[in-house]
Parts: C-alpha cells; sequence; structure tokens
C-alpha cells in the first residue's frame, strides 16, 4: 500500500474513531513508527484533522456561525445562564463578553455587583438594576456580534482588573477555545488576561468543534458551564486541566 493510499485510509478510519495513535498506525498498516509519524504528519495538513501527542484526532473545522440576533433563546441557554448568575458573588468585579447565553445570564443578576461588558444587550438588561455597576468599553460596534470589539475596546479592557471574566466561545476542543471572528478572539483573550477566575457558558452543541482563530488554550479555563455532559474524552481533557465542569442538566434531575 503506498502512502496516499494510506492516508486515505486513515482519513475515512478518523473519520469513524475520532482519534488514532502513532501505535495504532503501526499495528494496522504494519509500517515503522518513522512511516508511521510521516504518514501522521502528511495527514494532520487535512483540514479537520489535528495532531496531537502520539497521534491524530479529528476536529470539524467550521467557517459558519450564526448572527447573534438570529439565535434563539432556548431553555438550555435560559439555564446555563441562571447558573452562570449564581456564581458572582456580592460585590464582584466581573467583565461579560457578548452572546445570547450570556445575555441570558445577565437577566437573572440581582446582587451587588460592578460589571464590565461590550454587549449591548447585556448592557440593556442590567441598565435598570440600580445595585450594578456597569462599565461598558467603547470601538467600532459589531452588528454581528451585537457587540463592541476592535483595537480600541481591546485597550480599554487592559484598565479593568476583575475577579471573574465569563466568556462564550464559539467551539471548544482538546487544542482549546476557538472562534471564527479575529476581532472576536482578541475581545476574548483581553478578558481572560484581565481576570483571576475563567468561566466558559456553552451548550453542548460547542464541544469537539474548532474556528479558525484560537482564543485559548483550556488550561487557562477554570469553570465550564453546560446543559449536557461532552463526549468521555472531553470530560478526561477537563479533569486533567482541572477544570470545574458544572453540568446544568444533572442540577436539574439532583433537584427532582
Amino acid at each position: 500500500m503506498t502512502q496516499e493510499e494510506r492516508l486515505l485510509s486513515m482519513q475515512q478510519w478518523l473519520l469513524e474513531v475520532k482519534k488514532i495513535t502513532l501505535a495504532d498506525v503501526c499495528e494496522r498498516y504494519e509500517i515503522s513508527r518513522d512511516s508511521a509519524r510521516r504518514d501522521l504528519v502528511k495527514l494532520t495538513q487535512i483540514q479537520g484533522i489535528e495532531r496531537v501527542r502520539g497521534g491524530a484526532i479529528s476536529v470539524p473545522v467550521t467557517g459558519h456561525v450564526t448572527a447573534y440576533r438570529d439565535k434563539p433563546l432556548s431553555l438550555d441557554k435560559q439555564e446555563i445562564g441562571r447558573v452562570a448568575a449564581s456564581l458572582v458573588e456580592p460585590n464582584d468585579f466581573i467583565s461579560i463578553d457578548t452572546g445570547t447565553t450570556l445575555s441570558a445570564m445577565a437577566c437573572y443578576m440581582k446582587l451587588p455587583a460592578t460589571v464590565v461588558t461590550n454587549s449591548i444587550d447585556v448592557l440593556s438588561h442590567l441598565a435598570d438594576e440600580s445595585d450594578i455597576d456597569v462599565h461598558f468599553v467603547g470601538g467600532k460596534f459589531n452588528a454581528f456580534h451585537r457587540a463592541m470589539l476592535g483595537a480600541t475596546a481591546v485597550a480599554q479592557l487592559a484598565q479593568y482588573q476583575v475577579n471573574k471574566t465569563f466568556i462564550g466561545v464559539c467551539a471548544i476542543s482538546e487544542s482549546g477555545l476557538s472562534t471564527a471572528s479575529e476581532e472576536e478572539a482578541a475581545l476574548k483573550q483581553a478578558m481572560i488576561s484581565q481576570a483571576e477566575k475563567v468561566i466558559l457558558v456553552c451548550e453542548i452543541g460547542k464541544f469537539a468543534q474548532q474556528h479558525f482563530f484560537k482564543v485559548c488554550q483550556l488550561e487557562e479555563v477554570d469553570v465550564i458551564v453546560t446543559n449536557q455532559a461532552p463526549p468521555q474524552d472531553m470530560i478526561n481533557i477537563i479533569q486533567s486541566n482541572d477544570i470545574e465542569l458544572i453540568v446544568t442538566d444533572q442540577l436539574a434531575r439532583t433537584k427532582v
């Protein structure tokens, strides 16, 4: 079997099993470790396949993102938002990213706190809360994300130090957090860099996905709030990075 034939076979194999190791390749194709290593290097040049320690994984890469105004506010998002809001303690200094789930979070916030945000929806929800002091970053308004993005917003965030930041994400994989927008990635990075604790809120559909612009490694995240338990391989990665995982549907069952 030629290398080209092996690569086609390995690509199909990865679609089925999601992850293969160097040892797997050696055994399946009866080739040396050096040959298997060269095959993996070639294989990971294909979009949607990523090299990891000891092998390769299949990670769907997508460029499609729905505008926030077109995203429905599902019951799952509302529950994630409610649980995320419960992590805010009295007189916390926090930053809140843009996104429908984070807008839902703002609806549940009632305790006194200081909030910095770039989201016009978060600003709108918190505007009438007399105990919440809101700082809104400037810059260029992005209608697609319903938020202020760009260099001015990033520079202004550097003026704030917060206890916690609550961020959304387009995709989360073994490689970390990613998004389809370079400006959005830069804004999230700025929020993360100014926070003592990073809390990620996302629905289960964001797991095992990857976008073009990297936000951060998983090791930079402290807490993940989601609606369903992710696949076991992702749970293992989350645990290995000492991240607290909060699953809202499990909390609901516990209450029952």
